[in-house]
């Protein structure tokens, strides 16, 4: 279903830009070199072969097999640092372990955290990081990176949600599910639509620096205003002739030298602006946004058709593990599956007017054959019994015995 598709595609871009935000973290504050574009191709193919190939097989060694090859590949055949290798084949060794989890859960994709408190906590040391030892880039990644975490969180919670809403209401037909999905996916596209617009924008007017900034002039406000507090004690001082008046001209001309340097006012004003910027074209953006959605809206109200809602009754029919074409052709191949058509064909070919009924035990079926069609067979009947009811397991020379006792 397309929406399975969906779930596990938000949770595999989540995972990445989590990964590439610890990647940046480590890599940043150890002095290693960027990561590479190379680096961020493994990386996705890391995520997308394991989440392939974890839907398609039932057991774990295939995932460890693929595992150990992505690894001795990427420590091989990739040319970057030995820290990004190292990162990425820990990367693969996680992810092997969480399609493990995957595979004996039957499939089923685990419900995500209240709160995507993991990012928030690594973007916000990416941030203290960079802010405190002066890391080139770190800062506006973290804050881009966490923003685009925090948008493919929500786009799981809304998947989420339209699966479980699908699933109540399976057995119910006539509630127009499709014109209410697509009104409602408008709404969160606009959403995050402007979410992304938000940290674009911000982006380009630098606004993580410009936030620094802003946190550096606010500092600079009261260092002035303790200054000047200090200034005002010593003048109060000079009247009543306390103090010196060196101390006194030191002080002013600190606090001079605060106000006409430090910039605070002109670094506020610059804050101000830009979030006065952005505050306007995210306004346009909603407001043309929800124009549009109300068109959409009004016409399919207009096109909708009174709907009788009715519940409908479906076989229940569960998919049980093991029953693809390979694990068919083995079972038919198998010593008991042998066993079993040397017994049936013996008993349609002597019960031509009738099939057993799937009430008649094999019991029954001998005795209708001693009193109706004259034929016996105990032998055939008793090895069948062994292997059906009891614990016997079939090899080549017991399959030879039951064809013996068949003619």
């Amino acid at each position: 279903m397309r929406s399975d598709l969906a779930r596990k595609f938000f949770r595999l871009c989540y995972g990445y830009v989590f990964f590439l935000l610890i990647m940046e973290l480590v890599i940043r504050t150890t002095g290693e070199p960027n990561v590479a574009w190379i680096t961020l191709l493994a990386l996705a193919g890391l995520y997308a072969g394991n989440y392939l190939l974890r839907d398609v097989v039932q057991h774990i060694w295939p995932v460890i097999l693929y595992t150990i090859l992505a690894d001795v590949g990427i420590w091989f055949l990739l040319p970057v640092s030995p820290m990004q290798r190292s990162m990425l084949m820990g990367l693969g060794i996680g992810l092997m372990f969480t399609a493990s989890r995957y595979i004996r859960s039957g499939g089923i994709l685990p419900e995500p955290m209240d709160i995507p408190w993991p990012i928030f906590l690594v973007g916000l040391l990416a941030t203290v990081f960079g802010l405190t030892y002066q890391v080139s880039g770190l800062v506006p990644i973290a804050a881009v990176l966490t923003g685009i975490g925090l948008i493919f969180y929500l786009l799981i919670l809304y998947s989420d949600s339209l699966r479980k809403y699908a699933d109540s209401t399976k057995d119910v037909k006539g509630i127009p599910i499709r014109q209410m999905l697509k009104i409602n996916t408008w709404i969160i596209v606009v959403i995050f639509l402007c979410m992304v617009v938000a940290i674009l924008l911000g982006e380009a007017l630098h606004m993580p620096d410009a936030f620094v900034h802003f946190g550096a002039a606010l500092v600079s406000l009261l260092k002035t205003f303790f200054l000047g507090l200090i200034l005002a004690i010593k003048w109060i001082g000079q009247l009543f002739k306390i103090g010196s008046t060196k101390s006194y001209q030191e002080s002013a001309q600190q606090l001079k030298q605060e106000v006409t340097e430090s910039g605070a006012f002109t670094n506020i004003l610059e804050v101000a602006l830009k979030v006065i910027l952005l505050a306007l074209v995210l306004f346009l953006l909603v407001q043309i946004m929800y124009r549009l959605i109300r068109a959409i809206s009004k016409r399919y109200r207009k096109d909708a058709k009174e709907l009788v809602v009715e519940t409908e009754k479906k076989d229940i029919r569960e998919r049980i593990a093991g029953r693809g074409p390979i694990e068919r052709f083995r079972k038919y191949v198998s010593m008991e599956e042998r066993a079993r058509r040397i017994y049936k064909k013996r008993i349609m070919e002597s019960r031509k007017d009738r099939a057993p009924a799937g009430t008649e035990t094999t019991g029954d079926i001998l005795e209708v054959l001693r009193t109706e069609e004259g034929i016996e067979l105990p032998e055939l009947t008793e090895l069948y019994n062994r292997v059906r009811y009891g614990n016997t397991v079939p090899d080549r020379a017991y399959l030879a015995r039951m064809r013996r006792a068949d003619r």
